[in-house]
Parts: structure tokens; C-alpha cells; sequence
């Protein structure tokens, strides 16, 4: 019976060991699964941060640049930690490393909230701060002042909306999935303050607004912490690498370089030419970066969408900029042949320009082509955000010649199809002095400001539209006045169109004259554009133009180049016909 007893007991004591054990094990199993737990929520948090710096960066004359970031980081399990994507158009954001050993396998977008621990800036966060403490505030009350004393409450925090509260309007687009935006809370307006009064306590709850002043009683505490909400992201590597070199590439605005020519003309016949890139920088730190000046036309339709994984808008943002379409940056303008880079050599000079600034004295740099695209290229580059900077990127010696210009327009008011126009055209007989440049080198020149100088006297500013190499352009100076110009047309003969009675055919003569006064040979070179087709032109070289093949009118242009002798006249005749519209 003892013995049985005994049994009874050693056997009940190891059941009960057995089950402290299985307690124990349940434990610590616990533990360590709330403790994995808890890894895992600071997980980001810990992981190593990939300290992102721009290694290199091609910039547009449109405000946008491709940027080229890599980082030499450690991992932990694979994971890495980038503070904050850049604000990348769509499509143009991919991260990446140089790491053979494994491939990127996941980037993940988040916000995280943080604290942080600064001075007292405003009202509301000092009395955030000193809750608890003994106070003397001053308020108005109506429009009278007046001070009462006691203990600051700690503020009440804004009320946060209900998540499954129907809002009130949905709209159509995103009916089936749209949800509202979150919004920042306001900041609560409420004070709170605990009054001893005769018999016990009252409450005082003023609107901050109405606070005229506070002194706290004691050691106040000058310093608040503000909490706030910053994008994160971390990026995984098959393979689990413990070190790598990440990267990341991205379309961004914010980056802009500005051309602008100088043009020595102190030698007769060969001109010195220096094209300086201003580098105005809104977006990145640059430490020894290798820049690119892009010439050419960049094409980027998505430019002006923010790629979703930067957290930049909420979806219902994103897909309403999809639906309202694409960037075509080619807008019009006064100025849009200087800022979309237009391609525009070999014929007559662009009007209008876009003012530069001024020249640089830096060395010049080399440059290479990708595809339809030029890049000039500046190594070593070192620029804080918000900075400027000037770099000489071109620096040649060109030849060119002096040529005086005659455009001369269709006075005719008839369009292609033989309708009278009642706009009355304003045709002036301007001459311009101009400067017609070549190419000789192996580098474009893209559209820029051009300033024209005699050693260092300016002599006139244009636009130097883009020349390729073996092209040539030119840039105007000044209205040659002692450049005479003047023009005739007369109708010597008039029919019925034949098998068609709703068109006269009428022939034109026309005449041109010019005479130099100037006291030495000029080289002329003349434009003239008519409706019709030419039927005789001596001396000039003709060209219809096919703008419009249904219209019963061609375009046609006429052009003479030629040398006139100081004092001397020449005249420049040419017939055409044109149908008229009755």
C-alpha cells in the first residue's frame, strides 16, 4: 500500500515534471515567437541602411535628367534599407545590383512614423510639452484679457475618421474600388487647464487661439517631439547575400543645363566659338559625379506621372494621370525652339531666343553620341542641391562669312486653294546682316543663345539653331541699312482656266532690286515664297515645295545668291501663274 503509494506519488510527481517541462518548453516557445514577432515589426528598422550617392546623371535641356545611384551596403539576410526613392517618372525607376552572386527579387514601398526630439517652435507644441506642469495663462474673453492659474492637461488628440464610414460622393471612375484619401489630422485646438476653487477643482478648456500668453511655473521644458511620416523602402537579393553593391536609376525633374554660345569674330575669317553649360541642380547632392549634357530631342511620355512606387500620390491619383494622359513636352512658344531643341540647320535662322548667361573659362570636355542623341561629358562634378555651376564644354574655332539677307514674302494674299485673304500682310524690305557658320568639327551644336562679339565689344545676340557636324547655320546681326531693297509684281495676262470656270489663271511678273551703298563687295542671298508655279526665273533656283497636294496651287520658292559690287544695283526678275478662285 505504501509502496503502491509511493508509486502513486513518484508517478504523479514525474507526470508533474513532465508538465512543467511541457509549461517551460510552451514558454519559452512563446517567447520566442513574440520576440520573432517583434523582430519582424522592427525588421525595417534595423536593417542595414544603402546610403545611395549619384554616381553619374545625363541632364535634358527640358528640366529632366536620368540619375544613376549605387550604394555599397552589407545585408542582412538578404534585406537592405534605402531611406527614400527618388521622385522617379513611371517606367523609368529600376533598382538593381552589380552583385553576380543574386538578382533583386523584391522592392518594397512603406511609410514609417518618427520621432524625433526638437525645440519648441509654436505655441501648441510647448504646451504639448509641459502637460502636467503648474501654468499662468492669459487669455481674451471677449475683448477683455484675463489670467488664470493651474495645472496644464495633457492635449486631446485630433479624432481620427471612421475607416468604414461611407463617403458621401464616389466617383465614377473608381466605383468599384475607390476609397478616400487619407488626410492629416488637424492639429487640436483645445487647452485644458485644472483650477483650484473654493470647495475643489474646475475645469478651463480655452481655444488656443484666444491665448494671449503662458508662463510656466518651474523648470519648463523647452524641447517637443514631433512625430512624422517619411517613405522608406528595402530591397531583397536572391541568394542572401551579405554584401552587394545596390543600384538604382530613375527619371527625375528638377535637373536643367542651359547653353549659350560666344562667338569671337576678331579674326576675318575664322571665328572662335565656346559653349558654356549652366547646371542648375534642384534635386540632388553631386560628389565627383560624371554629368552628361544631353544635345538632341528627348521623348519621355510618362515624364510628368510619378511612378507609384514612390509614394508620391494615392492611386486614385496615379490612375487619373494616366487617364489625362502623357507628357509631350513640345509645347509651343516663344522660346520652345531653344528649350525643345529643335533641329533646324541649313535654313534660314529661327526668330526669336532665349537669353543666356554669359561664357565660361573652364576646360573643355569630350563627348560621345547614343543613338540620336549627343552627350557632352564633364567628369568630377561636385554640386550641392540648389547650386549652380558652369562648365565650358565646347571650344572651336569655326570658319564663316559675312552674308546679307533678303526674305522676301508673297504680297499676293492668295492661299493654295485661290482664295483672296482679307489680312493685309505687313511686308517690310529689311536686308539683314548675318553670319553663316559651319561645322567643321565632330561635335553638334545645339540650339542656344548665341552672343556675337568683336574681341571684347558685343556686337549682337540671336539664336544659333542645332547643326550637325558638316552643317552650317546662321546668326543674325543687324539690319543692313545702307542695304537698299525693294519689290514689284504686275498682271500681264489673265484667262479663264480651261475646263474650269471657277478659277482665272493669272501671270505675274515680278521684279526685285538691290543696291549697296556700302563701300565694298557684299555677298547677297535671297528668299523669295510665292503661290504659283514659276515659269521663268533666270538667275535663281527654284523649288516647289509639297505642303499641300490636294490644294490647285503649289508652293513655290525662289532662291538667288550672288556678290554686289560697292555702289552697284542688280535686278532679279521671275514669272509665275497662280489660279484665283472667282
Amino acid at each position: 500500500m505504501v509502496l503502491h503509494g509511493v508509486d502513486n506519488t513518484i508517478s504523479i510527481s514525474a507526470n508533474m515534471g513532465h508538465m512543467k517541462n511541457i509549461i517551460l518548453i510552451a514558454v519559452s516557445m512563446a517567447l520566442i515567437a513574440s520576440a520573432d514577432i517583434s523582430k519582424a515589426d522592427e525588421k525595417p528598422k534595423e536593417l542595414p541602411v544603402a546610403a545611395l550617392k549619384v554616381k553619374s546623371l545625363a541632364v535634358f535641356k527640358n528640366g529632366l535628367a536620368f540619375v544613376f545611384k549605387t550604394a555599397e551596403t552589407p545585408l542582412k539576410d538578404g534585406w537592405a534599407r534605402l531611406d527614400q526613392l527618388p521622385p522617379a517618372s513611371l517606367g523609368s525607376l529600376w533598382i538593381g545590383t552589380t552583385n553576380r552572386s543574386g538578382s533583386v527579387t523584391d522592392v518594397i514601398a512603406y511609410k514609417e512614423k518618427v520621432s524625433t526630439d526638437t525645440d519648441s517652435v509654436s505655441l501648441a507644441e510647448l504646451l504639448t510639452a509641459n502637460a502636467g506642469r503648474q501654468v499662468s495663462i492669459t487669455y481674451l474673453s471677449g475683448a477683455n484679457p484675463r489670467t488664470v492659474e493651474g495645472e496644464l492637461l495633457p492635449a486631446t488628440a485630433a479624432r481620427k475618421p471612421d475607416e468604414n464610414e461611407i463617403p458621401t460622393s464616389i466617383p465614377p471612375a473608381y466605383a468599384s474600388g475607390w476609397r478616400p484619401a487619407a488626410e492629416a489630422l488637424p492639429p487640436t485646438q483645445l487647452v485644458l487647464l485644472r483650477s483650484k476653487k473654493a470647495g475643489g477643482t474646475a475645469l478651463l478648456a480655452l481655444n488656443r487661439s484666444s491665448i494671449e500668453s503662458v508662463e510656466i511655473v518651474g523648470d519648463a521644458n523647452l524641447r517637443t517631439k514631433v512625430e512624422r511620416e517619411i517613405s522608406r523602402t528595402k530591397v531583397h537579393l536572391a541568394g542572401q547575400p551579405s554584401h552587394a553593391e545596390i543600384t538604382v536609376a530613375s527619371l527625375e525633374k528638377g535637373i536643367v543645363w542651359s547653353p549659350s554660345y560666344r562667338i569671337n569674330l576678331a579674326d576675318e575669317k575664322n571665328a572662335s566659338m565656346e559653349l558654356e553649360a549652366v547646371l542648375a541642380d534642384d534635386q540632388e547632392d553631386l560628389d565627383n559625379a560624371d554629368v552628361s549634357f544631353v544635345v538632341g530631342y528627348p521623348h519621355f511620355l510618362y515624364a510628368d506621372i510619378p511612378s507609384p512606387l514612390s509614394l508620391q500620390q494615392s492611386v486614385a491619383s496615379f490612375l487619373q494621370a494616366l487617364m489625362s494622359g502623357g507628357s509631350e513636352r513640345d509645347r509651343g512658344g516663344a522660346f520652345a525652339n531653344v528649350m525643345n531643341q529643335s533641329i533646324a540647320y541649313n535654313t534660314r535662322a529661327d526668330i526669336g531666343g532665349f537669353p543666356g548667361a554669359g561664357y565660361s573659362v573652364t576646360t573643355s570636355s569630350p563627348g560621345e553620341t547614343s543613338e540620336d542623341l549627343y552627350l557632352y561629358r564633364k567628369s568630377g562634378v561636385t554640386l550641392k542641391k540648389g547650386d549652380r555651376a558652369s562648365f565650358r564644354i565646347l571650344s572651336t574655332s569655326v570658319p564663316y562669312e559675312h552674308i546679307y539677307q533678303w526674305d522676301v514674302a508673297d504680297t499676293m494674299n492668295l492661299d493654295e486653294r485661290g482664295y483672296r485673304s482679307n489680312e493685309r500682310l505687313k511686308t517690310e524690305d529689311l536686308v539683314w546682316h548675318e553670319l553663316r557658320l559651319k561645322n567643321t568639327g565632330e561635335q553638334p551644336w545645339t540650339t542656344a543663345p548665341a552672343l556675337a562679339m568683336h574681341d571684347s565689344l558685343p556686337v549682337a545676340q540671336d539664336t544659333l539653331s542645332y547643326t550637325p557636324p558638316g552643317g552650317r547655320s546662321t546668326l543674325k546681326l543687324t539690319v543692313a541699312t545702307d542695304v537698299h531693297a525693294e519689290q514689284s509684281q504686275t498682271e500681264t495676262a489673265r484667262r479663264q482656266r480651261s475646263g474650269d470656270a471657277r478659277y482665272d489663271e493669272v501671270t505675274v511678273a515680278g521684279k526685285l532690286v538691290l543696291t549697296n551703298w556700302k563701300n565694298k563687295e557684299i555677298a547677297l542671298l535671297v528668299h523669295k515664297s510665292l503661290v504659283g508655279e514659276v515659269l521663268e526665273s533666270p538667275d535663281g533656283k527654284v523649288t516647289k515645295v509639297a505642303r499641300n497636294l490636294m490644294a490647285v496651287n503649289s508652293t513655290s520658292e525662289i532662291e538667288w545668291e550672288f556678290k554686289l559690287e560697292a555702289g552697284k544695283s542688280r535686278e532679279l526678275n521671275y514669272q509665275y501663274k497662280v489660279l484665283v478662285n472667282r
